[in-house]
């Protein structure tokens, strides 16, 4: 199933004008939008009918609030983009809601999030031909531009065919052709828009499967000591569990170390469960690099030599005791990438006794705690009912839960969904505790 660009007619009147345009989206691009959206049924690729060309078909069946809960991008780039080029998006497009409208936010951007086209799409009950025009700030290689679609906060149904993104170099928008009358499509009804799905309510477990041990252990990643003080984010979470009683392990990028920030530190101290507090700090990276030198597959601990590594590892534990006063036992990488030499630094390292999302066939000696069910369903985003979704099957089968999160990314909605679960896992039994204890007192065989 593939998308394609504007019909040839049209594009063959309208085009002449200028010199003509390169097309940037793959042919797949309605595929890449059906297949990587992590929300069931909110795209869906649409054929080529006779009287209209191929498209997508976005459903939210909720409200999302941030609307960044929802929506999924694609390589919108197949060939490279320049500087001062004129890139322009075309799309036809129709939405129903109560009110016989909808509307799609649409943002053409790279990896460094600094936008080229940023657009508020509004579809009517009827088709219409839309166009934003945007200039390139800087040199983009082919792929590393993505075309992200959003849903509007509100239920709808929108369809949009024709999507097409070309660039037509160095020229101004006032030489672009005029866009068509509005399309001839058919009369192929608006779809219905949906109902709001009933939520997932567990029912109650009994006394003998909340008491049957179960640990729960908080990943949360991306600490730093950059700024003044805790990040609030951080404090707010360790304010919300220490409120509760509740263990949670934070992850630190440890090169943050570097400023001078003795109430960072001093904070760390007093909450280290070291210290009689409840949070155990762990190694997540010495600079948490990622796809170094633009390569996707070189991170700090993958791709990278060993004596890269090596020093990394060496250089974050030295300045972190050097800084606290306290000893790292729990790793957890950058995007949970490693190779042979993470292994092999890490088996140099007998400080270090737990490896979570490790490599379980190759350990280095160490406890690898895996991945059995995710706390966020995109980085950053949390949300109760799709937490629900996967766990519902799994709340007394497993005997530990080790759930990723990003406090740093959680506004005050996603706070909220966070608090949820922990009431959730609260309510059916689940000792939270930290990876470093897991390991001293509650693994099997311990």
């Amino acid at each position: 199933m593939t998308l394609r660009t504007i019909a040839s007619a049209f594009a063959a009147a309208t085009l002449a004008a200028t010199a003509a345009p390169v097309q940037l989206l793959p042919q797949d691009a309605a595929a890449q939008y059906e297949a990587g959206c992590r929300r069931p049924n909110l795209f869906a690729a649409l054929e080529k009918t006779a009287s209209a060309p191929a498209g997508i078909r976005m459903r939210s069946e909720k409200k999302f609030d941030p609307i960044w809960n929802g929506g999924e991008s694609a390589v919108a780039t197949v060939a490279d983009v320049h500087e001062g080029d004129l890139l322009v998006l075309t799309v036809a497009a129709r939405g129903v809601s109560e009110k016989g409208k909808g509307e799609i936010l649409a943002k053409l951007q790279g990896s460094d999030y600094v936008g080229v086209i940023r657009e508020t799409i509004p579809a009517t009950g009827d088709w219409a031909w839309y166009r934003y025009v945007g200039t390139a700030k800087k040199d983009y290689e082919a792929g590393s531009l993505r075309l992200h679609l959003y849903p509007g906060a509100a239920r709808q149904v929108v369809e949009f065919r024709a999507l097409s993104l070309e660039n037509y170099g160095k020229t101004d928008k006032s030489a672009l052709p005029a866009l068509p009358a509005a399309p001839a499509f058919g009369t192929d009804p608006i779809p219905e828009a949906p109902e709001a799905p009933k939520p997932i309510v567990l029912p109650p477990l009994s006394d003998a499967e909340k008491a049957r041990p179960r640990y729960v252990m908080l990943k949360l990643d991306d600490m730093n000591a950059k700024g003044k003080g805790v990040h609030p984010r951080y404090t707010r979470v360790a304010d919300y569990l220490r409120d509760k009683g509740l263990k949670a392990g934070f992850g630190v990028v440890i090169n943050s170390l570097e400023n001078d920030n003795p109430s960072w530190c001093q904070w760390v101290r007093e909450n280290s469960e070291d210290n009689g507090g409840l949070i155990e700090f762990w190694d997540h990276g010495w600079d948490h690099a990622m796809n170094i030198g633009g390569d996707k597959n070189v991170h700090e601990y993958r791709g990278t030599s060993l004596e890269h590594q090596r020093e990394h590892m060496k250089k974050a534990h030295d300045l972190f005791q050097e800084k606290t006063g306290l000893v790292i036992h729990s790793f957890g990488s950058a995007g949970n990438s490693y190779d042979d030499n993470t292994v092999k630094v890490l088996s140099e390292h007998p400080e270090v006794e737990v490896w979570m999302y490790g490599n379980a066939k190759n350990t280095g000696g160490k406890l690898v705690l895996g991945r059995p069910l995710n706390l966020e369903y995109a980085v950053g985003k949390i949300d109760f009912q799709s937490f629900l979704k996967g766990y519902q099957s799994k709340r007394t089968s497993l005997p530990y839960l080790l759930l990723q999160g990003h406090p740093n990314m959680w506004d005050d909605a996603v706070f909220a969904e966070f608090k949820k679960v922990v009431e959730q896992l609260e309510a059916d039994g689940w000792i939270f505790t930290t990876p470093h204890e897991y390991y001293n007192k509650f693994q099997p065989g311990k």
